[in-house]
């Protein structure tokens, strides 16, 4: 088997990027607390560790370069699947458009009522961003449901498909 360029790539940046991880998560757990005059933990009983917002920060670029590369190489396979099978390059759009409404109806049965959260004095706790976390959690939930039920019905429908 050989090795290409892109699948050499690839594997760098994977162990970069677990590099990065590794040793943020390290400073996390062992980098100590953040002095107690700086955060609230007489209010709440808990301390801070350090290395906290450096760790949230690059769990952030994490998930944009993934929410990028997505919709980058989705767009990408759209057009060379519409160009091929405009058939399959129709059904990938409806699938698209299937998620959209799942994140509307998602946003729409959130809770956007704030939260009573002792010492935090912060401009998150507004009704549009709480519907917006409901959004995210009732999102996973359901994909996650969807894909344990597709792992355990698709073998069944597989089965009834050959008996035909």
């Amino acid at each position: 088997m050989a090795v290409t360029k892109i699948s050499r790539i690839s594997r760098w940046t994977l162990y970069a990027l677990s590099a990065v991880t590794i040793v943020l998560i390290a400073l996390f757990f062992f980098g100590g607390n953040v002095s107690p005059e700086n955060q609230y933990a007489e209010l709440v009983g808990i301390v801070e560790p350090n290395f906290t917002n450096g760790l949230l920060y690059w769990i952030y670029i994490l998930l944009a370069i993934t929410v990028f590369a997505v919709f980058a190489f989705s767009i990408m396979g759209f057009i060379n699947s519409f160009r091929h099978n405009r058939k399959r390059a129709i059904n990938s759009l409806l699938t698209l458009v299937v998620f959209a409404v799942l994140l509307v109806i998602a946003y729409t049965i959130g809770d956007g009522t704030p939260l009573n959260i002792l010492g935090y004095e912060g401009t998150d706790n507004v009704p549009a961003m709480l519907k917006l976390t409901d959004m995210w959690i009732y999102s996973v939930y359901i994909l996650m449901t969807l894909t344990i039920l597709a792992m355990l019905f698709s073998p069944l429908i597989k089965r009834i498909g050959k008996r035909k």
